[in-house]
Order: structure tokens, then C-alpha cells, then sequence
């Protein structure tokens, strides 16, 4: 099957291709803990990952391709874990349960980043794609699952808003969480951090106000 399609990344049949491609992942991200990204080359990833040169090439193109790959996987991972908390969600738990799941995971996954080995990923994604500004697609996945919590919610805790209200929504979300660790602020991943955003988020999900 062909995935991340605009990259030709493509699925190999063989467990052997698909070892290679896990093998080569691995060491890029054992390399970010111990060197700077933008140093690294291929034969470095080679040496790290027991694959000649020659494999890592069969599987991606040029360097570049490698990093993008990591950003593209490890945002649809973060992506698919939120879909599952949505989607265990309990009709009988009120938003602000869920709200705390949310942010919770999304910060303790900010806590587990290196910064630094992040925004390298992230900027050669942006230096690759075609189309950088629509990098927050990946979040729209997660609108229908709201909109079915909210549907099946028993508590009396959501508000039904329409898809275009909740793609802003999410837009906001997304940069309370992740402007502090972007901008290597002082609040990033702190109590304080998640206490705002719990709140922000109850403010942007709830019924609104009709003063």
C-alpha cells in the first residue's frame, strides 16, 4: 500500500524491507540523543542501523526523505493515539474528563521530545512538502469523532458544534499546547501549562456564552 504518498514512501511487502525501515527509524532517533540532526549523514545512519548505504537509499530517495519521515510517522501516531482517547471516551464522563486525557497526553508527549531534534524533523518536512500550509489536516480526523462523543455525551457537558467550528477549535488547541515548547518557553510541559490549557480548552468546548 502506498502511504505519505506526496514522499513515494512506499510499505515494503517483505519483512525484511519492513525490518530495514523500522532499523533505520530507530537509529536516526538513538542519533538525535546523542549529535545534532543536521550533522548527521547517511553513512552515520548506516553505521547506527547495521543497513549499507545502498538499503537505505532503496527505501528513501535522498537524506532529507528520512527525517521527513520521521515527523510524518511520529505526528500520525500522535494523531491516532488521541482518535483511541476520543474514542474510549465514556458517554457517562463529562468533557472536562476527557479534555484532561487530552491535554495530558498531548503534553506528556512534548515531555518526551528532544526540541531541538523536533524542529529539524519539522522544518524538512516544511522544506519538502508542497503544501506546508496544510499541515494541520492531520487534526480534522479527530472531528468526527468529537462530533459523535458530543452526540452519544450523557452528561450534558458538550456542546454540539458544527465541523468548521470545531477545525478552528482544534487550530487553538493545538497552538495553546505546543507554541510554549516550540517557542522554548519557561511554561512549556509545567503544571501551570497544563492547568491553562485544561482551561482553554474547556472555554473553547463548552456551550458558549450568550452574554
Amino acid at each position: 500500500m502506498v502511504y505519505f504518498k506526496e514522499f513515494e514512501f512506499k510499505t515494503p511487502k517483505q519483512l525484511r524491507g519492513q525490518k530495514a525501515i523500522k532499523d533505520i527509524y530507530e537509529a536516526v532517533i538513538e542519533l538525535a540523543n546523542t549529535v545534532d540532526l543536521d550533522g548527521v549523514t547517511i553513512r552515520n545512519i548506516a553505521e547506527r542501523s547495521g543497513h549499507p548505504v545502498g538499503t537505505i537509499y532503496h527505501h528513501f530517495k535522498k537524506l532529507d526523505n528520512i527525517f521527513v519521515y520521521l515527523f510524518v510517522t511520529r505526528q500520525r501516531k500522535t494523531i491516532s493515539k488521541l482518535a483511541d482517547i476520543i474514542n474510549t471516551h465514556s458517554a457517562d464522563q463529562t468533557l472536562r474528563i476527557l479534555i484532561s486525557h487530552i491535554v495530558d497526553f498531548a503534553i506528556d508527549q512534548l515531555s518526551t521530545l528532544n526540541r531541538k531534534a523536533f524542529l529539524f524533523v519539522m522544518s524538512q518536512f516544511m522544506s519538502n512538502t508542497h503544501q506546508p500550509h496544510l499541515t494541520g489536516l492531520e487534526l480534522d480526523m479527530l472531528i468526527p469523532l468529537l462530533m459523535q462523543a458530543s452526540q452519544a455525551d450523557k452528561t450534558g457537558t458538550f456542546f454540539n458544534f458544527n465541523e468548521n467550528e470545531l477545525k478552528l477549535r482544534l487550530r487553538a488547541v493545538q497552538a495553546i499546547i505546543n507554541s510554549p515548547f516550540f517557542e522554548d518557553s519557561p511554561l512549556a510541559r509545567t503544571s501551570e501549562h497544563r492547568e491553562i490549557a485544561i482551561v482553554s480548552c474547556m472555554q473553547l468546548f463548552s456551550k458558549p456564552s450568550l452574554n
